[in-house]
């Protein structure tokens, strides 16, 4: 069930809709209504039954339980402060000119006061902490302190089935067991770290099959442009393991706790992966099969396909649609497709016959040239650096792009 939804294009929980009010799936687009259910947190569901069963997110539940937590948590700080400035679920929150690494960081669940609160300063933060291991806790509580905001750390147990109980916040401030960090008691030079400082400085092979057989890990670079908190390094998608350069330092440090990983669902690239036919026929056939595991995660994508590139869209990526089929092969599979992006003016060209032999996929600024021959195309003949090109000479098609004579 889900528990996200898109008002106006803002990200909005269950509670801060009411009953008959229509909100946008942010996942299939289609129309979604909140509802109460037995015994369950109040969520959202599909208008259209046909619907429900199309959108990956009612047919297998939302990640569900970071989704749910931070839901609950909203619900908690608008019944718990009523009359704020705001309060909702996923809010960017500034932090340029710190020690971290991000330039922003996105809070699970906030509420932001009309005046300085004493205790909680500009606002009070819940960050659901599912996955305990893979958060930079240090480096987030250091910027939330910064731009003003008090935080609570809670983990998935914290929350009931239907409710987050506001005592569990108030205890964990009390308490002061490195869980909730108050504007008044704790000041972001305590926090002062950089993420290279939770890293390791060994490299471990970790059973690696390219260590064993080459003598060191087949390194990706991951590109910050999606990544949740701007995170660039370098990942292993044998293995997993991670690495990031230190400039202060100068040497790789390492992570092999999942400190640089980002929580995001492999569904942010539903739109974005297009796979190979010998491999899957669809997203979901490609998500779920089962030769090379690795690439079929969000860090493992960025770092391998091309046709997961950055874009001004919502998700720092191109979400693609079909313009046209340019070949079909013999089994009616499509071999070679022109998409566009579903925010910019980019296009992509799809070649799965094997007669692109260098690119599967070629990123387009616009439209290309139908004349070029795009069935044949090896790379993109604007960026081609073959004399051929220069001196238009007589050729039959360049041996470097494939570019056929016009």
């Amino acid at each position: 069930m889900p528990f996200r939804a898109l008002d106006d294009g803002k990200i909005v929980t269950p509670t801060q809709v009411d009953d008959q009010q229509p909100v946008e799936c942010p996942e299939c687009r289609g129309i979604l209504y909140p509802r109460d259910g037995d015994h369950r947190a109040r969520h959202f569901f599909h208008a259209a039954d046909d619907a429900a069963e199309f959108c990956s997110k009612a047919s297998q539940g939302e990640s569900d339980t970071h989704a749910r937590c931070t839901a609950l948590a909203v619900a908690t700080l608008a019944d718990q402060y009523p009359n704020t400035a705001r309060v909702g679920a996923e809010i960017t929150i500034h932090a340029t000119g710190t020690p971290t690494t991000p330039g922003t960081r996105r809070a699970d669940a906030l509420v932001e006061f009309n005046e300085e609160n004493p205790f909680f300063g500009g606002g009070l933060i819940i960050e659901v902490q599912h996955k305990h291991h893979s958060k930079d806790i240090e480096g987030t509580t250091h910027d939330y302190l910064s731009a003003g905001y008090s935080v609570a750390w809670l983990e998935s147990e914290d929350f009931g089935d239907e409710q987050l109980d506001y005592q569990i916040v108030d205890d964990a401030f009390q308490a002061d067991d490195g869980r909730a960090f108050s504007i008044r008691e704790y000041d972001p030079w305590e926090f002062d770290t950089r993420v290279e400082a939770n890293l390791n400085w060994k490299e471990k092979s970790r059973g690696c099959h390219f260590v064993e057989e080459y003598g060191g890990h087949n390194w990706n670079q991951v590109p910050g442009y999606a990544h949740p908190d701007g995170y660039e390094y370098e990942y292993c998608w044998w293995c997993g393991s991670r690495r990031r350069y230190d400039h202060e330092i100068t040497r790789f440090v390492y992570d092999y706790e999942g400190v640089l990983a980002p929580e995001v669902d492999i569904e942010v690239l539903r739109d974005a992966v297009i796979p190979y036919p010998d491999v899957a026929d669809d997203f979901d056939d490609w998500k779920n099969g089962d030769s090379f595991g690795r690439e079929r995660t969000f860090e493992g994508a960025l770092a391998n396909r091309t046709d997961v590139a950055p874009c001004r869209g919502p998700h720092g990526i191109h979400e693609w649609r079909r313009k046209e089929v340019i070949e079909r092969r013999y089994d009616d599979r499509v071999d070679v497709a022109l998409w566009e992006c579903q925010h910019c003016p980019v296009h992509l060209l799809t070649n799965h016959t094997g007669q692109g032999e260098t690119e599967a996929a070629i990123l387009f600024g616009k439209v290309p040239n139908p004349d070029w021959g795009l069935d044949h195309l090896n790379g993109n003949p604007r960026k081609c650096n073959n004399r051929s090109h220069h001196e238009q000479a007589d050729w039959d098609y360049c041996p470097d792009c494939f570019q056929i004579d016009p």
